[in-house]
């Protein structure tokens, strides 16, 4: 595509000031009709293109000591080594070329000058815990996947960034769907530290933008086929000791109140997370090892593999409880109040 299409088709995406505004006070932004209309169509075009010629492989995540299976989602990673050529790659080699780079120094222009009303802190050196700077590394492209999930497929609750050696700041999903209807299926639950949960559905054109360190979240089941792309950028100054390592110092609060609006604004919270979301955790885990619909019944996990996944699960869980019990117990209730409320 020639320089001066990719600029305009840049100019058109919904990157304002507002929008950032809104990413640094809440976490998480979605942006509808992120792309030109035949831009997007273009890429979902060549995304099935890739996946007819068997460019995509099977998604795999690692969960303790396995390697799991994530039945019917596959992904293409376009920032790896690859055998394609410039014509295979269509559309999606202006992404990876292009569009990618020029997104992170667009969003750092943004990041750096977004006029708050709170204070704003970079990533990992302190201050007042309201709002975080994505602190983007402009040098660094952002890694770009595409995925396909054909139909059953799920993901458990999770952080793009879990910890150390991860650098991701900003996760970006960009969804290619133009025939998504309710009842699909496929979409995306942000979970914001003790708050509601949000249910976001996968619209062509949409793009969800959210902190990949202290955003916890998960994708329903689909019942139907659902494409998407998601570019990860990297930060400056990610999973610091702040970030990681919960000390007695900091756990000196007042009151639940206090302790409560520290996690919510910090990536420490993913060192509690699972704890305090222990059976929404689990239950999301086995969930998405199945194909859903009439298929479930061949595709169930083996029993021993269950057995064994649940057994890690638990470990994990006592082990953050017994170091943290009463603040654990406390934001259990918490959540079970924000859930029935809901």
């Amino acid at each position: 595509m020639p320089a001066n299409e990719l600029a305009s088709n840049f100019d058109h995406l919904s990157l304002t000031t507002d929008a950032i505004a809104k990413l640094h006070n809440e976490y998480h932004v979605i942006i509808d009709e992120f792309l030109p209309s035949d831009f997007a169509n273009r890429l979902l075009h060549d995304a099935e293109a890739l996946y007819t010629k068997g460019y995509f492989t099977q998604h795999y995540f690692q969960f303790g000591g396995s390697l799991l299976k994530k039945p019917n989602v596959y992904e293409l990673d376009l920032s790896g080594p690859t055998t394609l050529n410039d014509s295979e790659m269509g559309a999606w080699g202006d992404v990876l070329s292009d569009v990618g780079p020029m997104f992170v120094r667009k969003m750092d222009d943004l990041d750096r000058s977004s006029v708050t009303t709170t204070a704003v802190e970079t990533a990992g050196e302190g201050g007042t815990g309201q709002v975080r700077r994505l602190s983007l590394d402009i040098i660094s492209p952002p890694a770009i996947k595409l995925q396909i999930n054909s139909g059953g497929g799920s993901f458990p609750w999770h952080y793009d960034n879990p910890g150390p050696p991860n650098k991701r700041s900003l996760t970006c999903v960009v969804y290619l769907n133009p025939k998504w209807s309710d009842g699909d299926g496929g979409e995306i639950v942000l979970w914001p530290f003790l708050d509601k949960q949000i249910i976001i559905p996968p619209l062509h054109r949409r793009a969800v933008l959210f902190y990949s360190d202290c955003m916890l979240h998960r994708v329903l089941p689909s019942n139907e086929r659902r494409v998407c792309f998601t570019m990860w950028c990297n930060g400056t100054h990610m999973n610091t000791k702040n970030d990681v390592a919960l000390s007695k110092d900091q756990l000196q609060f007042t009151s639940y109140d206090e302790a409560q609006a520290f996690f919510a604004s910090r990536p420490l919270q993913r060192v509690i997370s699972r704890a305090v979301h222990s059976e929404e955790y689990l239950g999301s885990l086995l969930e998405c090892l199945v194909v859903t619909g009439e298929k479930k019944n061949n595709n169930q996990i083996p029993k021993e593999e269950e057995d064994q996944l649940v057994k890690q699960h638990e470990s994990s869980v006592m082990g953050i409880t017994a170091k943290l019990r009463p603040l654990i117990e406390e934001f259990r209730r918490r959540k079970v109040r924000v859930v029935c409320n809901t």
